[in-house]
């Protein structure tokens, strides 16, 4: 029914929990007011300043923390920053749709992924790499889940295309590889019918598979220095 505590630097009165609760803190600089708790949470002060009534609106922040939500959980908005890192996540219905950011202020490399699901799932990491895959039933929620990305999503994905700015390869697959194409500045290759259609160019040679047999074979300039 009843709850008082007193320290130096945070008093805290509970009447009836969670009806009613008043917090006065003086070490991290801020006074709150919940009742009943979390529905209507108040708290103003440099530590922390939230308006909250639930499930209507929230807004939320301190030094390094926004928060932010309407008629919950139709739209909800996460940020955090410091003087090295900065990290914003938007969300729709949880993870129906999902737009999250990152960034690295001493490099300034940049980290971004977009997930609507079950459609598909966009990604590009600190490095450039870019990854789109079309039909992502549990990667939204799943997130940076190496496991999933490598056993499960072959088994839904209809289409996937990667991308390296870095070395220049770039693939693609569509339907388990039905149709596959890689490239490299170097190299072409390319496949139909899962592999029954194969061609392949490099700077050596040309050359044409039919049921993986070769039907065609033409060597390329490296080999005839003098053409």
């Amino acid at each position: 029914f009843y709850s008082l505590t007193r320290s130096p630097k945070r008093d805290v009165t509970t009447v009836i929990w969670p009806l009613f609760t008043w917090i006065d803190d003086r070490g991290k600089k801020y006074r709150e007011w919940e009742g009943p708790w979390p529905i209507i949470d108040i708290a103003r002060g440099e530590g922390k300043t939230t308006t909250r009534f639930w499930p209507l609106f929230s807004r939320a922040h301190n030094d390094t923390l926004e928060s932010e939500y309407y008629l919950w959980p139709l739209y909800k908005h996460d940020r955090k920053h410091t003087d090295a890192f900065d990290r914003e996540r938007t969300r729709i219905l949880f993870y129906l749709f999902q737009d999250v950011s990152e960034k690295n202020k001493e490099t300034g490399a940049e980290r971004k992924r977009l997930d609507l699901w079950p459609l598909f799932t966009w990604h590009r990491d600190f490095n450039g790499n870019r990854r789109l895959q079309i039909l992502a039933l549990v990667e939204t929620a799943l997130p940076n889940n190496r496991g999933v990305e490598r056993n499960w999503a072959p088994l839904w994905s209809v289409w996937r295309s990667e991308s390296n700015p870095q070395t220049g390869a770039t693939s693609q697959s569509l339907l388990w590889n039905l149709y596959r194409r890689d490239k490299t500045p170097a190299m072409r290759k390319c496949s139909l019918l899962f592999g029954l259609f194969q061609y392949q160019s490099d700077p050596e040679m040309k050359k044409v598979r039919l049921f993986y047999v070769p039907v065609f074979q033409k060597r390329g300039a490296a080999d005839h220095p003098g053409k």
